[in-house]
Order: C-alpha cells, then structure tokens, then sequence
C-alpha cells in the first residue's frame, strides 16, 4: 500500500514506452510544430492547404531542399558546416547547361557528369578545411562567393533552354502519381539514413562531431571522414542541380541563390546539433517538410517574399536556442 502511495506521489502514473521513445527524440520538437502549424493553415486557408494536390506540390518544391539538406546533415554531424550549396548548383548547371547546349555534353552523361562535378567542388571545400585548416564557416563562405563569381563569369547572361528529354524527365515526370524528384529526394534520404546509423562510417563520423580529439586517440583518421562528408554534400549538390535542371527545363547563373539559408534551417530544425555529435535524418526530412509547408502556406494567406525570410531567420535562432537549452539540461 505504502509503494503504492509513494508512486502516486512520484506523479510516476502509467508510462508508455513508445510515447516516451517518441518525446525524447531529437525530431520530436519539429513534429509537434508540423503538426501544429499543419491544423492552423488549414483554418487560415480554408483548407485549401489541406488537400493532396497542394501536399504534392510542397513535396515537389522541397525535394532539392531534401536532396542537399542530406549532405548538410552529414557534414553538420562532423562540427562543420557548408554554406556553398548553392553556388555549387549554380556552377554544376552552367557547366552542363552549357555542355548540353553546345553538345559536347552527351545527354545520357549529364547525371554522372552531375555528380561528379558537385564531388569535386566539395572535396575542394574539404581540402580547405580538412588540410588548410580553414574553419568550415569561412572556408565555405569563400567558395560560397567564388563558386557564384564563377557561374557568372561562365555563363555571363546566357540561359539554356529546352534541354533533352532525359533531364525533364528527372524533374517533372511522375511514378505511381508521385514527382519523381520527391523519390529521388526519399532515396538519398533514406541511404543518408543508412550510412549514419547502420555503418561504422556513421559512427565515426558522430565521433568525429562529438570529440574530435578522442576519436583521433581511437585511430579514426578525422581529415578523411571529415573531408569525404563535404564531397558527399557536393555529390548532393550535383544532383540536386540536375533535379533543379529539370524542373525548370533551363540552366542559369541565377540558379541556387538562396538555398543555403533553407538547407540549414532545415537541418537545424529538425534536431541535428549545429555544433557537431548529435543528429536525425530523420528530423532532417521532417525539417525540410517544415519549411516546405510553412512556405506553400504563407503564400496562401498572403504573406509577403521578406515576411516568409524573417520568419525563417527567426525559426533558426530558436531552433539554435531550444538546442542549447536543451543540452545544457542534459545530464553529463
């Protein structure tokens, strides 16, 4: 009787587990926040948010989003950071937009091609980081401008239009009434899933991101992983390119700008840690979902292009805040 007593005093009640699993997941703070922002542009619209054909289209918007914040997820895992996605975009279209168009660049090549260059222009940012020992945030920055400077001394005011079949195909067409760049987007999440939490790279990477010094002392090579996760973001970049590519059927300089600010809120959102050990692919889906919706709905109410940033910019700062708050609480 007496224990029982005791543990209506504890408040301890009836627990159930996979609720309580589900409260301490790092994505738990963002799932609630879809859900509620979810309820509340249905009222403000008139339900128009809330119907198949609208969920598609955010799906579709936020499939590069997706692509790219995968990358981001794995280099922010490291304690690192890449704010050069979108000018990697930029220069990976105008070197196959124009390839396509002067027809030294085989249509059937363009997704390798694709692939390789946004590789390369990572690894690039790794080498600055890894063996220069730029620190992420510059050495990105850096790339961010010239990777930009770049496209826009290749293509000057050229925009390639009507490219082949194969790229449209990649970003319009549809499988089993779902946009093909929203299973390409599921794809890579769902390998980026794989990698972080089912390999030992994975692990060594959230090492890595957690104590760098200490993984070192285990004889994990720290500059290789840490420099193979900017390619990786750059291989994510090449082919969000080729996705972007497609859906708007042309290449530009103008191509990306502004990307960088979704990949990170995204990612930052959804529960991965800023500063490296801690992060959800799963959180980093859920994020990018988040800022498709909160788009998509403020458009339909009438919100204004700088309203949509402020509030974005705003998101970030809270999200950074409820990650320090919470990991201060954490025991040590």
């Amino acid at each position: 009787m007496s224990e029982q007593t005791s543990k209506m005093k504890q408040g301890t009640g009836l627990r159930i587990p996979g609720l309580e699993a589900l409260r301490d997941a790092p994505f738990f703070n963002v799932l609630i926040a879809i859900v509620v922002i979810y309820v509340m542009l249905t009222i403000l619209t008139g339900e128009t948010f809330n119907t198949v054909n609208n969920q598609i289209t955010i799906m579709r918007a936020a499939s590069v989003f997706l692509i790219l914040a995968v990358g981001q997820t794995l280099v922010m895992s490291t304690g690192g950071i890449d704010i050069s996605t979108g000018s990697m975009i930029g220069a990976v279209g105008a070197i196959i937009g124009i390839g396509l168009e002067s027809g030294w660049m085989p249509a059937g090549l363009a997704l390798p091609a694709a692939i390789l260059l946004g590789a390369a222009l990572g690894a690039f940012n790794g080498f600055n980081v890894t063996v220069l020992g730029v620190p992420p945030l510059l050495a990105t920055l850096g790339t961010f401008v010239a990777y930009r400077g770049f496209t826009q001394y290749f293509m000057g005011v050229n925009l390639v239009t009507g490219l082949p079949d194969i790229i449209t195909t990649i970003g319009r067409a549809y499988f089993l009434g779902v946009p093909v760049p929203v299973w390409t987007a599921l794809v890579v999440t769902f390998l980026g899933w794989f990698v972080l939490r089912r390999t030992i790279y994975g692990r060594y990477i959230i090492a890595i991101g957690s104590n760098p010094a200490a993984a070192r002392a285990t004889r994990i090579n720290v500059r290789a992983i840490t420099a193979s996760t900017y390619i990786i973001q750059g291989a994510c970049a090449g082919l969000a390119a080729l996705v972007l590519m497609g859906r708007l059927d042309s290449a530009s300089a103008a191509m990306g700008e502004g990307l960088e600010l979704h990949i990170i809120a995204a990612v930052v959102l959804g529960g991965t840690y800023l500063f490296g050990g801690s992060s959800t692919m799963v959180g980093t889906l859920l994020g990018v979902y988040l800022i498709g919706m909160l788009e998509n709905g403020l458009i339909q109410t009438g919100a204004g292009f700088f309203v949509q940033k402020m509030i974005l910019g705003l998101l970030i700062i809270g999200a950074v805040a409820l990650q320090l708050h919470q990991k201060k609480k954490r025991p040590t």
